[in-house]
């Protein structure tokens, strides 16, 4: 009975936000012509199919983003790119983390669906999001990342550390939208064991006609360059296999096949176009020596407030 009533309760609530929100609605015509659309599309890389030591996840980012700001930094790796299996993070984690039990990997996210998705599927999840939100940001500032993953490293040397930023994935540090709420309402909502939620975030504003995708994409860019610096100074204090990959992309109005006259924006779920799967996969190789480690207070603090 009790089930009966949560699933009552979901239906309700999908209901109402369905009515109310002209984004619901776009991401629901989209689910519906994806399903057909993209029904016999190959199945895309795993994480896993690879070996690493430290995989840093930056949470939305697209290759071709990506790819401009490495050769801006001039960070000396080999980039390549891999179809990811999902185009939202929940759909990432479901078809990565395909296994019972994953023993040897710690896992720490600013991101809460991986709370939702893999609680007790792998070794430990550390859940950044809950010791170190900013709620004037409305999101997880790298660089607190950055402290915990160290801290991580240290205390589990011999497990394998999944990095999980937030950025470049919207709230956007140093741009206030009015309404937004970011991913406050979700971070309370998982806090609570909650899978429903209704934040107001940058694409509800961009479908009520509040903010244009010119500035959207303005600041995607500008935390794709925050969370970098975060990343720069983190891999100075990784050893061994460093691979810096994402869980999907973001769409700024591609279309969502060439037989369909429809834009795609955000990153909706089972969307397979290539803004949205073609992800990252840059990979450092270092001396794999655990007394190099410096110390957390030299993970300097990244955020809107300092030059990128």
């Amino acid at each position: 009975m009790q089930k009966f009533r949560e699933q009552l309760r979901d239906k309700i609530f999908s209901l109402n936000l369905f009515l109310k929100s002209k984004k619901v609605r776009y991401l629901s015509i989209v689910g519906l012509l994806s399903k057909v659309l993209f029904i016999n599309f190959k199945e895309g890389f795993s994480i896993f199919s690879e070996h690493w030591d430290n995989l840093l996840i930056l949470d939305a980012c697209r290759f071709d983003f990506f790819s401009a700001e490495i050769q801006r930094r001039q960070i000396s790796g080999n980039l390549s790119y891999k179809l990811s299996r999902g185009s939202m993070t929940e759909e990432f984690l479901i078809k990565n983390f395909t296994e019972n039990y994953y023993s040897n990997i710690v896992y720490v996210t600013a991101n809460p669906f991986v709370d939702l998705v893999l609680k007790e599927k792998v070794y430990k999840i550390i859940p950044v999001w809950k010791y170190a939100w900013d709620k004037y940001l409305k999101t997880v500032p790298p660089y607190k990342v950055c402290k915990f993953a160290l801290k991580a490293k240290k205390k589990y040397p011999d497990k394998k550390i999944i990095i999980h930023f937030m950025q470049p994935h919207y709230p956007f540090i140093g741009f206030s939208f009015k309404k937004e709420t970011g991913i406050s309402e979700m971070v309370s909502a998982i806090n609570n064991k909650n899978r429903c939620w209704m934040d107001i975030d940058i694409w509800d504003l961009f479908f009520d006609g509040a903010i244009t995708i010119e500035d959207i994409i303005s600041g995607y860019k500008q935390n794709l360059k925050i969370v970098m610096n975060a990343v720069e100074d983190l891999i100075k204090n990784l050893d061994g296999k460093i691979v810096i990959t994402s869980d999907h992309g973001e769409a700024f109005g591609e279309k969502l096949h060439r037989l369909v006259p429809l834009k795609v924006y955000g990153h909706p779920r089972r969307v397979k176009i290539k803004s949205l799967i073609k992800v990252p996969w840059f990979v450092i190789f270092k001396e794999k020596n655990l007394k190099h480690l410096k110390t957390v207070s030299r993970i300097r603090r990244v955020t809107s407030r300092f030059p990128v």
